[in-house]
């Protein structure tokens, strides 16, 4: 279930940045940091109290000025300190309502950035990793991965027992849309891997059975063969956004924008953090 809504959002997200597929990906994670700014504006406003957040901040800072003037007083020190900590904890409770539901309404779209712009497709002769990973000891298992035109076996592969793991090493070397398959016993189990350019959402893991995981690899479905595979994951590198010659992480860019719309706004609005 959680597999089938994820991919639902992963498709959703995909017809609503595809405008954003022939453009730098700076504007992309910009426009989608104007949204998420809009969502946690309207959310404090219509759940939170700015009137109560106010009045606790100002008891936060009124009670640490009282420390600073009256040092030579312990006991009103004392006071105050407990009464600045029991402030903050009221100030915390106050936002944890707000801040829970913007996670629950911002972590699927935090993920979609993610695969979009966190990691990049194979260049060619690029080595990566895939990992085969068992439900079962792999002794007793038949494994094997498959010869494919668009990438080779750099190393033997590695069996780790106490993990019931198999690793390969491989060197891409044609470009496109391909699939890594491994044979297990007599199933075969088929995950995508892209070399190239593309702006395809990717993902590092393709998993057996749905579950929690799936907020984290929504991309895509589920492996086809029932067995004792329980994933198959490819090490896509990582991505820097570049943008007027800066080349960082697209996090930084996302968190940066928010925080200067959502300040820039909060008036507007009428909320209070």
């Amino acid at each position: 279930m959680i597999q089938k809504i994820n991919c639902f959002i992963t498709k959703t997200f995909s017809v609503v940045l595809f405008p954003f597929k022939f453009i730098n990906d700076f504007w992309g994670i910009l426009f989608l940091s104007i949204l998420s700014s809009f969502v946690v504006l309207i959310i404090y406003k219509y759940v939170s109290s700015p009137k109560r957040i106010k009045e606790v901040k100002n008891k936060i800072k009124s009670n640490i000025l009282a420390i600073r003037i009256y040092r030579d007083f312990w006991k009103v020190i004392l006071s105050s300190f407990f009464k600045s900590l029991f402030y903050t904890l009221k100030y915390f409770i106050l936002n944890f309502g707000p801040v829970l539901i913007i996670i629950l309404i911002l972590g699927p779209a935090f993920m979609q950035m993610e695969i979009r712009y966190g990691m990049r497709p194979l260049k060619i002769g690029e080595s990566f990793v895939v990992k085969a990973k068992f439900s079962s000891d792999i002794n007793d298992l038949n494994i094997k991965l498959l010869k494919n035109k668009n990438f080779k076996t750099l190393m033997n592969p590695v069996f780790i027992k106490a993990k019931k793991e198999v690793n390969w090493k491989l060197e891409t070397l044609n470009k496109g849309f391909t699939e890594v398959e491994i044979k297990v016993n007599s199933n075969i189990y088929k995950k995508r891997l892209i070399i190239g350019d593309s702006k395809k959402a990717l993902s590092r893991k393709k998993m057996a059975k749905s579950s929690i995981d799936h907020l984290i690899y929504p991309v895509e479905s589920l492996l086809a063969q029932k067995g004792n595979l329980e994933y198959i994951y490819v090490k896509y590198p990582s991505k820097l956004i570049s943008f007027l010659g800066f080349k960082i992480h697209w996090i930084i860019y996302y968190l940066v924008f928010v925080t200067i719309i959502v300040l820039a706004l909060r008036k507007r609005f009428g909320v209070e953090f």
